[in-house]
């Protein structure tokens, strides 16, 4: 039960902090809210910054501090062959996220999703790139050539900070629009009941989750 706790508190807390554009405040919501007394009394202690004030969550079972790290770990061990793929995109990825205002967990999770991290892929419905761009939506966004990293990424991360824009900061509906298109999300009014859309977003969740986790690790 008390792993369940903490895993159900840290993806709440991960999508408040990928809607504001932020990974910060993970760690030390994870430290106070499972009750860690090992982590206050350690040499390690890391200097966190402030949480910014959010819904408090229900204290449930203590689970041990080294059970959060090693869980933690465990997860960054699962990312860490992927966030090689995209080292070569590293600089890209953090100016698009700066220029949006988007989590750069959230761009790097998009673009494993959508093209395993392959520059040159286009998808049978001509989608291309690191972020699979339509046509029409790359010309929108101000994309000349989508097969360019550089380009692709911040017209993928502008087409997302839109979309986060237009649902509120609702992460699932951006996500799900991102794929099925903002009308489909609206006529349903929410994730569309599509197969390959509700996998999609399931999918970039398990990407979030499992990269915010090397971040948080490394905190702790």
């Amino acid at each position: 039960m008390g792993g369940d706790l903490w895993e159900s508190m840290f993806d709440q807390q991960l999508a408040t902090e990928v809607a504001r554009g932020t990974s910060l405040g993970i760690a030390e919501m994870l430290i106070q809210q499972l009750g860690n007394t090992d982590a206050a009394n350690s040499d390690q202690e890391p200097e966190l910054q402030p949480l910014p004030a959010v819904k408090p969550f229900r204290r449930g079972p203590t689970v041990p501090y080294s059970e959060v790290l090693k869980r933690l770990q465990s997860r960054a061990a699962d990312i860490s062959h992927l966030e090689k793929r995209l080292a070569p995109f590293e600089d890209h990825i953090r100016q698009a996220a700066r220029q949006h205002g988007v989590n750069p967990h959230l761009i790097k999770a998009v673009i494993l999703a959508e093209s395993s991290g392959n520059p040159q892929a286009v998808s049978p419905k001509g989608a291309k790139g690191l972020m699979q761009l339509m046509d029409s939506t790359a010309a929108q966004m101000g994309v000349r050539n989508p097969l360019d990293p550089a380009q692709n990424i911040l017209g993928g991360t502008r087409y997302l900070a839109r979309l986060l824009d237009q649902f509120d900061g609702n992460l699932e509906l951006a996500l799900a629009a991102y794929n099925a298109g903002p009308t489909a999300v609206k006529k349903h009014g929410g994730i569309p009941p599509y197969p390959e859309t509700q996998r999609y977003v399931q999918k970039i969740q398990q990407y979030l989750r499992l990269l915010s986790a090397t971040t948080v690790a490394a905190q702790l």
